[in-house]
């Protein structure tokens, strides 16, 4: 299952609704990671050019969305991975990175 530590700031907006786009730089880390809980975890992606496309039931592509390294998180399914031009995300970089969208989000039990 693929977690993702927030900081604060990040955790809030995705929580909210303002955020529903997950952006991670493309790695090796990365890749391994995504490709594994994703494209080779259900089975149910469509992958067209660098679009990750959702198909079907989502529930083998649960996350976990966790507020820094606290006990305090949320639960989300992955709908698509794009790869785009980090100038223009959250991480304001002029690289590649993962755009991991988002949806169902819930704040989980504490």
């Amino acid at each position: 299952m693929l977690i993702f530590p927030l900081k604060k700031q990040w955790y809030e907006k995705i929580k909210s609704g303002e955020k529903t786009i997950e952006y991670r730089e493309v790695k090796p880390y990365w890749t391994k990671r995504l490709k594994k809980e994703i494209l080779w975890g259900g089975g149910s992606f469509t992958v067209i050019g660098n679009d990750w496309i959702a198909c079907g039931n989502y529930k083998n592509h649960r996350c976990i969305l966790r507020l820094g390294y606290t006990k305090q998180y949320m639960s989300a399914f992955v709908t698509r991975v794009q790869i785009v031009d980090g100038k223009g995300t959250d991480l304001a970089i002029d690289k590649p990175v993962y755009a991991i969208h988002l949806s169902n989000v819930r704040e989980e039990n504490k």
